[in-house]
């Protein structure tokens, strides 16, 4: 990595009018609520722009680094900040009287706006919080191409534009959560009260998240401690019994340094038929050092699923660790360097018939480097990543001797480099602000390595020698995308379009390796397992119009339209068979091709939210993307009013096809739900109160008495039924 440095060091020595994309949000420094309508220019010069509804801005500039912005706003102080790199600024405003003074801004842009330009959806804490969310589930419901699919355990997966939950990377904290065993990510196993920002990136083109995030990404970033407070909130299930969350923490800020912990307990009642126990712990803490910012975070999860019967129990743990540091090295800026380390684990018994024990785990090493050659921004990116995977499956008689058991080591080396280059132009046009031409290419040099071993048994007794199997090779992977972004603004309109192309490969997972090795298949299409090609193109335009001239009050109309087109080659489908999970395979020809289009409009000074989004889809084969509808409307409707917010979503989804072992096959009529929330808050001297009563799936208060058949053939989710839940947080 190191004969790399003087490299950089010497592009950075003689760049040259380098062009600098300046992004961030102005926020009250009391409530941190946002401040709209804030000027951020260029001190000394015409280069700037005005915050938007939501405190965002975004424009160009030529200046080099370091250089001031003035910040200034009716009713707020005058604020001077110091940008030394492409940050996103996080720029607090205080009504106080008291002079301005010079700040330094440190860190880096996310990620997500590093890639080559996708489209993304962001969901806030705050926003979350204020629609009475209890888990990542229900926070994402708003994404109308997002679905969430959920398991008796209260497992939770999701998929993204019509793919599989296998194709979508889901990181915590820079660490991707996608066990090695199904190539899947729960995402029950993050706790929501630990979120500070949820991503979703619909593209299946990143280079910065990896070759296998073929369907899009979830990036998940935790809180950090930067200032002293203490929280607790408590939740109540109306509808079942055994139903209930418990979350407190603190955190604490001592000079440069903030540490933090924060513990939740939850209970989930399934219909009174199962219940899911849910244990988290988390700490983290972080300093500003060395002209950069270090961060550590360190989460725990237990989770235990019993019947009503006693008869099925499971234990699942989970644990990540991410150790990150982002800044100044060698006095150049824009580094990057994270630790990061999974481990989890399964024991569960099915009737006493099977009994698994797994670990599953991944341990990553990144850097990233940030550096302009002329009126080129790139970012440069190395990793080293292991999976690894053990397991060990027994199999019993009815008297309970044991038949079989099947032992895996299994084990994949990735290493990878990563690069994004943004040549930025400038334009003369007054309603042109800048454009983009993005590339992006990623290289994977992959080695995986299978040894299993299988024992027979009969009357409890072995009954042959054991069965030895070693499978072990090597893979080259790439991905490219190539993408133009235009950015400009009037008077009364903001707007940004881009377009992109690109291609990716996806290896089978050590899952998809094992059980297809040992599958009895049907077909001569399944002799061979191979890796899947994506070949993506999008369109997408973001509209803001402002000063509306309307009878209505509106403050503000956002409009945003997208087109997407997927085709894959050799596309790894999962065909479902009643006697054993579901055998993966190759389908030669598949694609995905779909429309989204979104409007959200303010009223009232942004007190009054209307919104409404779609995706609508057609899908090739519904055997390789089952369970998937061909469309999807969400509606919402919020009021907020500071001391009280209220909150209506309307989710209408199309038929969709679904096989489900045990029930056959069948296709789901259109379906519709809802949910309302209510939320009182209030500040009682330093304690901030909130209240809130929710009420989840509306709909489908009748189907409460369903048996699993009847809801799964009706379309209502057995595990996501109706619910009424109370919800009590206080902070300090």
């Amino acid at each position: 990595m190191y004969k790399f440095i003087p490299i950089l060091i010497a592009s950075l020595s003689w760049a040259m009018a380098q062009i600098h994309e300046i992004s961030g949000i102005t926020v009250d420094s009391k409530d941190g609520s946002a401040v709209t309508g804030a000027n951020i220019i260029v001190t000394d010069g015409d280069e700037g722009v005005a915050s938007d509804i939501e405190g965002k801005f975004t424009f160009s500039t030529k200046r080099s680094f370091p250089f001031t912005l003035d910040i200034s706003h009716i009713g707020y102080n005058l604020l001077t900040v110091t940008v030394k790199n492409d940050s996103f600024l996080l720029i607090e405003l205080t009504a106080a009287v008291i002079i301005g003074q010079e700040i330094e801004v440190m860190g880096v842009r996310r990620k997500v706006e590093l890639d080559v330009s996708a489209a993304v959806d962001r969901i806030d804490i705050e926003a979350i919080e204020l629609q009475g969310a209890r888990d990542i589930g229900s926070a994402l419901r708003r994404v109308s191409s997002l679905k969430l699919n959920y398991a008796n355990s209260g497992k939770q997966t999701v998929s993204i534009r019509g793919s599989n939950a296998t194709d979508v990377a889901v990181f915590l904290d820079g660490v991707r959560i996608n066990d090695a065993q199904t190539g899947v990510a729960d995402l029950s196993f993050i706790d929501l009260n630990s979120i500070e920002q949820i991503q979703v990136v619909k593209g299946g083109g990143s280079s910065l998240f990896g070759s296998d995030a073929i369907g899009g990404v979830v990036n998940v970033e935790s809180r950090k401690a930067t200032k002293n407070s203490v929280y607790l909130a408590e939740g109540l299930g109306q509808t079942y019994g055994n139903d209930l969350d418990l979350s407190y923490g603190a955190t604490g800020v001592l000079g440069p340094v903030g540490l933090g912990g924060r513990f939740t307990g939850k209970t989930r009642a399934y219909g009174g038929r199962t219940t899911t126990t849910s244990i988290f712990n988390n700490a983290f803490a972080g300093a500003d050092v060395f002209n950069g910012r270090f961060d550590v975070s360190w989460y725990n999860l237990s989770k235990t699923l019993e019947f009503e019967s006693g008869s099925v129990t499971a234990d699942d743990g989970l644990e990540v660790v991410s150790v990150k540091y982002e800044g100044q090295l060698l006095n150049t800026q824009n580094w990057s360097f994270m630790v990061g380390q999974r481990a989890w684990n399964l024991d569960q018994n099915y009737f006493t018939s099977v009994k698994e024990a797994l670990q599953d785990g991944s341990t990553i090493l990144q850097t990233s480097k940030g550096f302009n050659i002329r009126d080129i921004n790139n970012v440069i990116q190395l990793e080293s990543e292991t999976q690894y995977f053990n397991g060990d499956r027994s199999y019993f008689d009815v008297d309970g001797f044991p038949t079989e058991d099947h032992i895996a080591e299994m084990n994949r080396n990735t290493t990878a480099g990563a690069l994004v280059s943004r040549w930025a132009i400038t334009s003369d046009s007054p309603i042109v602000d800048h454009i983009n031409w993005e590339f992006g290419f990623r290289f994977n040099n992959i080695k995986t390595n299978m040894d299993e071993i299988y024992d027979y048994y009969s009357n409890g007794l072995p009954i042959a020698e054991p069965e030895l199997i070693n499978n072990e090779f090597s893979s080259i992977v790439t991905s490219k995308r190539l993408g133009v972004h235009v950015d400009g603004q009037t008077n009364k309109l903001r707007y940004s379009l881009f377009v992109n192309q690109g291609s990716n490969s996806r290896l089978p997972t050590l899952s998809d390796r094992f059980h297809f090795a040992h599958a009895v298949f049907d077909s001569s299409m399944d002799t061979v397992l191979t890796r899947e090609h994506l070949a993506a193109t999008e369109v997408n335009m973001d509209m803001t119009f402002m000063d509306v001239q309307a009878e209505l009050p509106i403050s503000e109309i956002n409009l945003i339209l997208g087109v997407f087109i997927n085709d894959y080659t050799n596309k790894i489908a999962y065909r479902p068979v009643e006697e054993g999970p579901a055998v993966p395979f190759n389908d030669l020809t598949a694609d995905i091709r779909g429309f989204e289009a979104a409007m959200k409009m303010r009223f009232l000074d942004g007190k009054l939210l209307l919104g409404t989004s779609g995706t609508w889809m057609s899908i090739s084969n519904i055997m390789a993307f089952p369970n998937k509808p061909e469309y999807r409307l969400v509606s919402t409707a919020e009021l907020n009013l500071d001391w009280l917010t209220m909150s209506f979503d309307h989710i209408n989804e199309g038929e969709q096809y679904y096989y489900v072992p045990g029930f056959g096959e069948g296709v789901r009529k259109p379906r519709e739900n809802a949910n309302l929330n209510i939320t009182l808050q209030k500040r009682l001297w330093k304690i901030n109160c909130s209240l809130s009563y929710t009420i989840r799936n509306i709909k489908s208060k009748e189907e409460l008495d369903l048996t699993l058949e009847e809801s799964i053939r009706q379309g209502f989710n057995y595990f996501e039924r109706y619910r009424e839940i109370i919800t009590l947080k206080v902070s300090i």
